[in-house]
């Protein structure tokens, strides 16, 4: 571990029984930082382990959200497998959930309860739509809250239909904004003692996201937003698609020189923002046509020596294999369980990379650890697992 890697979160303790991507993230970001986390799994594993390119039990989604965990495996349905938990609830400093509202109460755990077994206990309910209201019972998902939180309907195509965004940006996006909560929430807990219950759902953290889209819409009564400036967009260049943004006046006139079109800025149709925006359609028009004749890399060290903004359109192997990725080192290539080598972003900023941290647990692969620390005898644990309580290592 490097000396600069930031590590505020060495000596706690997090119990994650979240399941998906946002729970497991938002713990995940802890471990990425010195947490010990402890992921907590029934018998038939987090269903993350299955979305995605899935393989021996491990999975595109599963692996970044769980490295840098330990796994123990049980069930909770039986009373020696809750007595299990809440042993191991018992010296959590935070427990993050993300069942439905209920089913903590129904466990033993909900936080009145947990805070007795442990006080000063952080919980960190992650749900679909909150823990109360006409709608806190129903499950949610990132394809359900895109289309209730208005995402779908912004993203909207050229035929008007509402569509999905590309990745799974709800889930990821509560994820973040659960992880920051949960950093300050160990912050006041280290200052005072003091316990909450935090409650973050992906509607609430998808609408935050959203807010700067969301304003803007609400203030032109629902009618399509236009461009912020222009011109704006992807281009097609003989060599590939490259994105390309104007900000100022001045910005735009050097966009002007460098593609040989001085006559553009003096253009009455393309005099400031709000006349280029009127006209977007035909300065866009022209301006892919100009591109088009020409290299993108030409046109990239051409505008960035100009200072317009541009850049290219990867695709994800472009971006892994970018000069500047790799100078940063952004990605790092690790043996990921099941699948392989892989190349994983760290947290950004922690200052770890993902090759210095345990790597996607096996779905109970350290059920005996786990438990041999919370007490339990030899005798004890192979009488758990004899009985099906807690479950170890599968054989894939």
């Amino acid at each position: 571990m490097s000396d600069a890697a930031l590590q505020p979160y060495r000596g706690i303790r997090v119990l994650d029984l979240a399941q998906g991507l946002a729970g497991p993230y938002a713990a995940g970001m802890l471990a990425a930082m010195g947490a010990d986390v402890i992921k907590v799994e029934p018998p038939e594993g987090d269903w993350g382990r299955l979305m995605g390119e899935a393989r021996g039990g491990h999975s595109t989604m599963a692996a970044p959200a769980n490295w840098g965990k330990r796994a123990i495996c049980l069930d909770a349905r039986s009373d020696e497998g809750r007595g299990v938990l809440h042993r191991l609830a018992g010296s959590a400093d935070l427990v993050v959930e993300s069942f439905r509202p209920g089913v903590m109460a129904r466990l033993g755990l909900d936080y009145p309860r947990l805070a007795a077994l442990r006080p000063g206990v952080i919980l960190a309910s992650i749900s679909g739509y909150g823990q109360d209201g006409p709608y806190a019972k129903r499950p949610g998902s990132d394809t359900i809250l895109q289309g209730a939180s208005g995402m779908a309907a912004m993203n909207r195509g050229a035929d008007g239909a509402p569509r999905r965004v590309g990745m799974l940006a709800v889930d990821m996006v509560t994820g973040l904004y659960a992880g920051y909560a949960m950093g300050a929430a160990l912050f006041e807990q280290r200052a005072s003692g003091a316990g909450r219950h935090l409650e973050i759902s992906l509607l609430e953290a998808a609408a935050a996201f959203q807010m700067t889209a969301l304003l803007q819409n609400l203030m032109r009564d629902g009618q399509a937003g236009t461009p912020t400036t222009a011109p704006s967009g992807f281009f097609p260049t003989r060599t590939g698609m490259m994105a390309l943004t104007c900000l100022r006046n001045t910005m735009f006139e050097k966009l002007c020189d460098a593609v040989g079109r001085p006559e553009w800025a003096a253009d009455p149709r393309f005099a400031d923002n709000r006349d280029r925006i009127a006209h977007a359609e035909t300065l866009h028009a022209e301006l892919a046509a100009v591109l088009a004749e020409g290299d993108r890399a030409d046109w990239i060290e051409r505008f960035n020596a100009a200072g317009v903004l541009c850049g290219p359109v990867n695709e994800y192997a472009d971006l892994v294999d970018d000069p500047q990725a790799r100078h940063l080192g952004l990605f790092t290539e690790v043996e990921a369980p099941g699948l392989g080598p892989l190349p994983l972003v760290g947290l950004p900023g922690a200052g770890l990379t993902p090759d210095r941290l345990r790597p996607d647990p096996d779905l109970g692969g350290h059920t005996r650890e786990i438990l041999s620390e919370a007490g339990y005898t030899a005798a004890e644990v192979s009488t758990l697992i004899r009985a099906g309580t807690c479950l170890e290592r599968p054989t894939y």
